[in-house]
């Protein structure tokens, strides 16, 4: 499953006409995002990347036994007004299955910590383990949510609606699926080995920064591609 996902985004004889499109829109997104005021102009490119990330879920979710169709090849950046408007259900999808845990984080650990400041007995053992505690169980939610979004975007890709994240049939059925269990540890491993080679890429100076930025498109296609085989068929 790893080997096929790594291959995966350099199949099909416009590979490298793919893998151009999204290392430049990579790359802007990136830039653009260290211009201050300007940053906003990097949700354009970041909401097109997403849109292909759930094009390529799509792709292989609707493919039998995972196996995407055109010879196994990703899909083209054809449509940008459809990609773009995919990316933005991803997105949204993605900020809200990460706000809960978020909040809830924010709720816990930052009322202990305000309340221990204003007690001021910031050594007391009290809010110590207070703040162990939430914080262990808000990771345990956040790798919650985390498991359940591949099943949630597929939802989303296939009926093209916000909706689909929240089809409890699917996300019931996933959670306890051998095989979905195996796409998401291994999409995590890739992510995970991704974040850690590109980070020592892009800390070699700014052009080792642009190499990792395009190299990231790569990473999604692939950590993309699992998620789709995580409910594919």
């Amino acid at each position: 499953m790893l080997r096929e996902a790594l291959t995966y985004p350099v199949r099909g004889e416009d590979a490298e006409r793919r893998l151009l499109v999204g290392a430049i829109l990579a790359v802007a997104t990136g830039l653009l995002a260290r211009l201050g005021v300007l940053a906003v102009f990097a949700l354009l490119p970041a909401v097109v990347l997403a849109g292909y990330a759930l094009s390529v879920v799509r792709t292989t979710a609707e493919s039998p036994g995972g196996t995407a169709a055109v010879q196994g090849a990703p899909p083209a950046f054809a449509d940008f007004r459809a990609l773009a408007a995919d990316g933005a259900r991803a997105l949204a999808v993605g900020v809200g299955y990460l706000l809960v845990p978020a909040a809830a984080l924010a709720v816990t650990v930052g009322g202990a910590i305000g309340g221990a400041s204003a007690a001021g007995r910031p050594e007391s053992l009290g809010p110590t383990v207070f703040v162990f505690g939430a914080g262990t169980v808000v990771l345990f939610l956040s790798l919650a949510f985390a498991y359940l979004l591949p099943a949630a975007l597929t939802g989303v890709a296939r009926t093209r609606r916000l909706s689909g994240a929240l089809d409890r049939g699917r996300l019931r059925a996933s959670a306890g699926d051998a095989g979905y269990f195996v796409a998401w540890v291994a999409a995590l491993l890739v992510g995970g080995a991704a974040v850690v080679l590109l980070g020592s890429v892009a800390a070699l100076g700014r052009l080792g920064e642009v190499v990792a930025l395009a190299g990231s498109f790569y990473a999604l296609v692939a950590v993309a591609r699992l998620f789709g085989r995580a409910i594919s068929g």
